[in-house]
């Protein structure tokens, strides 16, 4: 009997026990917790990548494409001059110039003076972008360049276009594009190579 009693009892103190952490952690809990703040934050912050992606593909790439472009123009020009010979092959010497910064695997500052495409590739001008980037919104922008085109689209002036995908990478979501940039560039005020090598 005495055992039975003692089984009441203890029942009845894990009870009381019980009805006294749960009240304890009611008590103690805050009750202001606003999940809606953090979901608006994460609203802003993905909105804010969302922005700098539209960003990279509609402005800043197009613009280090021009500037880039420009220089490799004035490098070749240059090039064309100290070795007093045309290029054989336009496309592919505009093309590793702006990207590499090299011609025929030599730096083609090495051979031209003063230094034009030293830190001013199209690839250095995009790591500088990506890094930015890194810094302002805590993204990783991950890019690979396919092919560069230039052709002549009108008297004066030339089109350079670049096949890109690019994928930018957040805490909260990644992005991922494929697209074709271009730019026009001026060849009015360049010298003129054919004066220059005959």
């Amino acid at each position: 009997m005495a055992v039975k009693q003692l089984g009441k009892k203890g029942m009845f103190l894990t009870f009381i026990a019980i009805s006294l952490i749960a009240a304890l952690i009611v008590i103690f809990t805050p009750s202001d917790i606003n999940l809606s703040g953090d979901v608006q934050a994460i609203k802003t912050r993905v909105s804010n990548v969302n922005e700098y992606v539209s960003d990279l593909e509609s402005v800043y790439l197009e613009n280090a494409l021009k500037a880039t472009g420009r220089r490799t123009i004035i490098a070749l020009i240059k090039y064309m001059e100290a070795k007093t010979m045309f290029l054989t092959s336009f496309d592919d010497a505009f093309s590793e110039v702006l990207l590499d910064g090299t011609i025929g695997g030599i730096l083609i500052d090495d051979i031209i003076d003063p230094d034009i495409m030293t830190d001013n590739t199209y690839n250095d001008l995009i790591n500088e972008i990506k890094t930015t980037a890194e810094q302002t919104f805590n993204v990783d922008t991950v890019y690979d360049i396919s092919d560069i085109r230039v052709y002549q689209t009108r008297p004066w002036f030339i089109e350079v276009e670049a096949d890109i995908i690019f994928s930018v990478t957040s805490e909260t979501a990644s992005w991922t594009r494929d697209v074709i940039i271009k730019t026009e560039i001026s060849v009015e005020n360049f010298d003129d190579p054919y004066y220059l090598v005959n």
